[in-house]
């Protein structure tokens, strides 16, 4: 069940929730979600296109294939995002889920409607997820659109489980960024 505006505020208040920064007076706290911002640094292929390579995503270091194929780029004054374009992003929010909570990050319509999917492929949070939310964006439109640092770019939908899972995420990406 999708917690409620009422039950996100009242789960963070309780320390249940970690959402930092979180502020109730910015309009973030939807009916039933919290909008997320952008943080001021995204990860853009680098100009050199790279063909020939078959990558098996089973055994490839992912971190360590982003660092050598795609360069920080500081978006604090805006960024140009042209169409068919691929971007990784993160949340300025850092997000902690209790065992019995589960999240699920979902585009803002306001960006669908221009064609900008945000972390369509991977939408789950896990239970006893820890950091910030790394964010898989797309241009899919035909516009270009300028992205900054600080703009609300994905919402957070909070689910409370029927039980609390037996374990949390322990995955790779626990406490580190991409």
């Amino acid at each position: 069940m999708l917690l409620s505006d009422r039950e996100i505020r009242e789960a963070v208040e309780a320390g249940q929730l970690l959402i930092d920064p979180f502020d109730l007076a910015s309009g973030a706290v939807q009916p039933a979600s919290v909008d997320l911002r952008l943080a001021s640094a995204i990860r853009v292929q680098r100009d050199a296109a790279v063909s020939g390579v078959v990558l098996d995503p089973e055994t490839l270091n992912v971190s360590d294939h982003l660092s050598r194929y795609t360069e920080l780029v500081d978006i604090s004054n805006g960024w140009d995002f042209k169409p068919n374009g691929f971007i990784i992003g993160e949340t300025v929010e850092v997000v902690g889920l209790p065992l019995n909570l589960a999240g699920r990050v979902e585009g803002r319509s306001r960006l669908a409607r221009l064609g900008v999917g945000v972390h369509i492929t991977a939408p789950k949070i896990d239970p006893g997820f820890h950091n910030t939310i790394t964010l898989e964006i797309y241009n899919l439109g035909p516009w270009t659109l300028r992205l900054t640092a600080g703009m609300r770019i994905c919402s957070l939908l909070v689910e409370r489980l029927g039980t609390p899972a037996e374990q949390g995420y322990a995955g790779i990406f626990q406490g580190n960024a991409s």
